[in-house]
């Protein structure tokens, strides 16, 4: 009787090792399945991970201006300064995919209140610098609806800097010096405060867009993208690999490594965010069933793979020598790569060359 119930018990693990298989052993084939299994992994481990770490980490820097205006001490302001960096790491990593809430408005899409150079490579500075000075001179109530009514090159990300790592007087960046402008002028933490809240609300927004409501749907974006019902009717793999390739292009064209984060010296910090993401983009998990790559290389495109890892590879070395000319060479390698070998492995039809021209 013991032997019976012992060849039933194998005869019913072999059915279900038959019936369930295992990961390992599962042949990945390439087809609309798995390329749609890809693409919501990607959104689920990448998109959905840079959207909420983007809001997390502006209401981090919020929290912490609180802190520092509340003691303000040299610990403190080293403290937001340093949840600015944080959060400016962030903004790269989910400025990438520039679609959906982050731009869904014609006139006033969030990205352009995040990321004033995002728009058309200009170097707002000055404007943001005079804008400071102004508030901090003016008798005028600095309420929230206040800096929402800000314009976009005057609130945002260089704002936060510019009244973090500088005095508004003499553009000191000593930490002393921007310690007691904080201390001997009340009004600039109200500024500090009022710009870090405006942030917030613009990262929330894209947050609940993505995982709650977008806009008038009653459903969150990520399954209108996921289900293939955008509003102006795109794919969504199209969609997503031209907002890489865009980024991937504004990088390059508009000097981000040297027209930006110049106050605080942070660029190149960024734009490893950046590489970081669109790698693992790409890669996936390894313990995933499927990841894009992994895709291209069944599908008989192992050497473009190969091909993107060693720029993604020049980039980093770029990063690491702090050569912003190599580093354009390798992302205009990336940025081709995008318009050609990861279409082409991927079966997807861009039908024009996606640029972020003026």
């Amino acid at each position: 009787m013991k032997h019976v119930f012992s060849a039933a018990l194998i005869f019913a693990f072999l059915i279900l090792s038959a019936c369930g298989g295992s990961k390992s052993n599962t042949p990945l084939v390439v087809n609309q399945d798995t390329i749609s299994n890809a693409l919501r992994l990607a959104v689920d481990n990448s998109i959905l991970v840079a959207v909420t770490g983007f809001e997390a980490q502006a209401s981090g820097l919020s929290t912490k201006a609180a802190t520092f205006c509340e003691a303000p001490a040299t610990a403190t302001l080293s403290a937001a300064q340093q949840q600015w960096a944080l959060l400016v790491e962030q903004w790269y990593r989910l400025e990438a995919y520039k679609f959906g809430p982050l731009d869904d408005d014609i006139v006033f899409p969030a990205y352009n209140y995040i990321d004033s150079y995002r728009l058309r490579g200009t170097d707002y500075t000055a404007t943001v610098r005079t804008e400071i000075k102004a508030m901090m001179n003016s008798s005028e109530s600095l309420t929230e609806a206040y800096f929402d009514n800000k314009n976009f090159n005057q609130v945002g990300l260089l704002a936060l800097e510019v009244t973090l790592f500088e005095t508004a007087d003499t553009q000191s960046q000593q930490p002393t010096d921007i310690l007691n402008e904080f201390t001997s002028a009340p009004r600039k933490c109200e500024i500090l405060k009022g710009l870090s809240l405006q942030l917030l609300k613009r990262a929330r927004y894209v947050e609940e867009g993505w995982n709650q409501q977008h806009k008038n749907s009653d459903e969150p974006y990520r399954e209108l993208f996921l289900s293939n019902r955008l509003d102006d009717g795109a794919e969504p793999l199209t969609q997503l690999l031209a907002s890489i390739q865009e980024h991937l292009d504004y990088l390059q064209q508009r000097n981000v490594v040297t027209n930006t984060s110049r106050i605080s010296g942070h660029a190149w910090r960024a734009v490893t965010a950046s590489i970081d993401e669109i790698e693992s983009l790409l890669k996936g998990d390894d313990d995933a069933e499927t990841s894009f790559f992994k895709l291209m290389r069944k599908s008989g495109f192992a050497t473009s793979v190969d091909t993107v890892e060693a720029n993604i590879q020049m980039a980093r070395d770029s990063i690491t020598l702090q050569d912003p000319v190599q580093f354009e060479i390798a992302v205009a390698q990336l940025d081709g790569n995008f318009k050609r070998e990861i279409p082409n492995g991927l079966e997807v039809e861009l039908g024009i060359n996606f640029t972020d021209g003026d």
